[in-house]
Parts: C-alpha cells; sequence; structure tokens
C-alpha cells in the first residue's frame, strides 16, 4: 500500500498525521521536506527524489514536483490536509486541481476546525469544486504538535491522554478506511 500526504499550504498537519499513520501501520516514512522525522522515527528517511515503495507513507511538503507525481499517480490515497481558513482552502483547493489529474481516490482531512461552521465551510467549498471526496474531521487539538515533540503516534498518544479520546476516533475511523476501501 502507497499513501501519500500532501497539500500546497504548509502547517496544515501533514508532517504529524504521515507520522502516525506511518508508525501505526507499521509503513516506512519517506519526505521530500525537511522535518524532524528522522529523529523521532527509525523508518523514515528525507529525500530529496524518494524512490516509489510499498508500504510506505509519503510526506510531501509544499509542492509537487517531477520526482513526486508518479508516486502521487501510483498511491492507493492520496491525503490532503486542510484547515478552515481562506489561505488553507485556497491552498488546498490548487493542491486538489493538480492531484487530481493523476490519482482521483482522495482523502481530505479537515483538520483544526473549533466551529462546526469552520467544519462545514471546508467541506461546503471543496465539495462544491471536487466530486467524491471522502472526508475525516479532526477538531482543533494539542495531538498534532505532541505527537511530533513526543515521538508518539496519535494512538500512542491516547493511552497517556485521554483529552485526545474524540480525536483518535476519528483516527481510527480513517485508519480502518485506508485498510478496507483498498
Amino acid at each position: 500500500m502507497i499513501i501519500s500526504i500532501i497539500n500546497f499550504k504548509g502547517g496544515v498537519g501533514k508532517t504529524p498525521f504521515a507520522f502516525s499513520i506511518a508508525k501505526d501501520l507499521k509503513f516506512d516514512l519517506l519526505s521530500n521536506d525537511y522535518s524532524s522525522i528522522e529523529n523521532i522515527y527509525d523508518r523514515a528517511k528525507i529525500e530529496r527524489e524518494p524512490q516509489l515503495q510499498d508500504n510506505c507513507v509519503y510526506d510531501f511538503g509544499g509542492f509537487v514536483d517531477k520526482n513526486i507525481t508518479h508516486i502521487l499517480a501510483k498511491s492507493d490515497f492520496v491525503i490532503v490536509p486542510c484547515k478552515p481558513n481562506n489561505n488553507s482552502i485556497l491552498q488546498t483547493l490548487k493542491t486538489l486541481e493538480e492531484v487530481s489529474k493523476d490519482n482521483k481516490n482522495i482523502i481530505i482531512l479537515n483538520t483544526d476546525f473549533k466551529t462546526d461552521k469552520q467544519k462545514k465551510l471546508v467541506k461546503d467549498t471543496l465539495s462544491s469544486e471536487f466530486e467524491n471526496l471522502k472526508f475525516f474531521n479532526f477538531k482543533h487539538s494539542t495531538i498534532l504538535d505532541n505527537s511530533i515533540d513526543y515521538g508518539l503516534s496519535f494512538k500512542e498518544l491516547l493511552k497517556s491522554y485521554s483529552s485526545y479520546k474524540n480525536f483518535v476516533a476519528e483516527y481510527k475511523n480513517l485508519l480502518k478506511y485506508i485498510k478496507i476501501d483498498k
């Protein structure tokens, strides 16, 4: 299985989700963007030109170049996190326009919303431009920062922080979808 996580916008949660998914599925994690992943996960590597490999999660920085388009095309799922603000939504629309040329199996992670109105804004805006998007909703939480800071996946963090219960429940739904819908 190949999973790619991408958005042209930075700071939407790509790396924490990529890390957690890779760790919980016991997959390799490759990135073309500089981050701390090599320091927190022994199966993580940063490569300017990552190679296609099975059982891998790719954490792509805020750009699409010729070195990754073949990976996006071969991915079982392309996951695109989006925050509920105008800049993030605009960059997500641009990301979807580019990615959907090569892969239609796209999952949207509606991240960091604080109100139902914000959650609805992301879903309604993206759905009005692109069909057949699968949405998972992740309310604002410190789990994204803590995952990277502590080198623990979302499921691992739940063992110490019961306040993450709702977030991790939705995350488990995402993992189940990835494994079943393949």
